[in-house]
């Protein structure tokens, strides 16, 4: 996969959707395509997070280097979440009628999670941002529906149920994130405000 999909999968996700279960996506090229997203998200979230705190900085001074390590640490459990979601996705399968296909779990979450990662880039911009941010989980969301039961074999059934479970691990996994990174953050610089400079 090329970054140039990650425009398919917002404007054409059905076509999309139909050439990558097609087509024989090796495990590298899609954990690639995710990585090099992720890190594209993580750093322009960091550069217009350090603009907004430079902006106001004249009014609430901020530490730079908590910062730097929420946005490293965050960036570094999502990649690491490649590694291990898809797993867990295709073992939940087989208790909903499902199959334990671990490649099809990954183009699963890869496809789903493109608009979550593109709305984590935004999500800091102010005023409308995490509006931006929220609709880019909710469309992640609505493409992990549309497609989870040819990606998985879930019957129509049992598809509800397998969503539902899927989601809630899913939104654990990224608040351990969050308070992972806040909290090793705290660790590094324990002032996240009030504190200037390093």
């Amino acid at each position: 996969m090329q970054l140039s999909n990650a425009k398919d999968i917002l404007l054409h996700q059905n076509a999309e959707w139909s050439r990558m279960m097609k087509e024989e996506s090796d495990r590298q090229s899609l954990l690639r395509y995710a990585i090099t997203l992720i890190l594209i998200a993580y750093a322009l979230l960091f550069v217009l997070t350090a603009l907004f705190w430079m902006a106001i900085s004249a009014v609430i001074p901020f530490s730079v280097l908590h910062a730097i390590t929420v946005v490293v640490v965050q960036c570094a459990l999502t990649v690491a979440s490649l590694y291990f979601v898809p797993s867990i996705l295709g073992a939940l399968a087989p208790s909903f009628g499902g199959k334990n296909d671990s490649l099809s779990a990954l183009k699963l979450f890869v496809f789903a999670g493109t608009p979550a990662w593109i709305g984590t880039s935004i999500g800091i911009i102010p005023l409308f941002g995490w509006l931006l941010a929220l609709a880019g989980a909710v469309f992640g969301i609505y493409l992990f529906w549309q497609h989870v039961a040819e990606a998985m074999s879930i019957p129509a059934e049992k598809k509800v149920g397998y969503v539902v479970v899927a989601i809630i691990t899913l939104a654990v996994i990224q608040i351990v994130i969050g308070i992972a990174g806040n909290g090793l953050a705290k660790l590094v610089a324990p002032y996240p405000v009030y504190h200037l400079g390093f």
